[in-house]
């Protein structure tokens, strides 16, 4: 049984460890990382230089150093690329909301778990994805609508904000309205492999539709996962 969110979380941030390090959050990266890898095959991608967005310190990218990929992390806060940059790995400061990925610099495969809902300006990113990247691996809190929209949240600044949007600024939007994106930004696949092996103690892949709009259900945040590739 999943503890509700509000609660789980705040004993976890006033715990005093990093919040990168909170038991849910690793958590959330283990299940996510073994949901992504029951569902692909990495073989086509080898060889591929990987960006990593969003990454906070960047442990969703060390899966895949540690399987040989050349990986480049990134953040909007430049304390999170120090931290990554101290430990060896390459990163630098990235604000999504201002810079494209396609102007990043050279990369084929872009990482992007848990940061398009961080962004206030999502549709410009995917399209600079696409415009870049030839494979995609995005990631996302979304709203159960069968519609595609996007619904607009203030997400919080000071010590609860360090996963949070840098502009005070997020989105909540429909699997539908990032599929209808993510195909107008050029990707000719867009496939959902959201399961039940992705789902930690509060995120949710197997949630049913109800078309009710809401993106949090019983203290539980509603996920999805795709991977988006252009046609080789």
């Amino acid at each position: 049984m999943r503890a509700p969110f509000t609660l789980r979380v705040l004993a976890e941030r006033l715990s005093g460890k990093s919040l990168f390090e909170a038991r849910y959050y690793r958590e959330s990266q283990l299940t996510r990382l073994a949901n992504l890898f029951a569902h692909v095959n990495l073989d086509p991608w080898r060889g591929m230089r990987v960006l990593e967005v969003g990454a906070g310190l960047g442990h969703l990218g060390d899966a895949f150093a540690h399987l040989g990929f050349d990986v480049t992390s990134t953040d909007g806060r430049p304390e999170h690329v120090e931290a990554m940059k101290a430990r060896g790995r390459e990163a630098f400061v990235l604000d999504l909301d201002t810079t494209g990925v396609d102007e990043a610099g050279d990369f084929d495969l872009v990482l992007a778990f848990g940061v398009l809902y961080h962004l206030a300006r999502p549709e410009q990113f995917l399209r600079s994805c696409g415009k870049r990247a030839r494979v995609l691996l995005l990631e996302t809190a979304v709203c159960d609508s069968t519609d595609p929209v996007i619904n607009w949240v203030s997400e919080p600044g000071g010590w609860r904000g360090k996963d949070q949007a840098l502009s005070g600024q997020g989105c909540r939007p429909s699997p539908a309205w990032v599929e209808q994106v993510c195909h107008d930004a050029g990707f000719d696949s867009v496939r959902d492999i959201s399961s039940p092996v992705g789902n930690w103690v509060v995120g949710a892949f197997d949630w049913e539709p109800r078309n009710t709009g809401e993106w949090r259900r019983d203290g539980v945040n509603l996920r999805k996962m795709w991977v988006c590739e252009h046609a080789s």
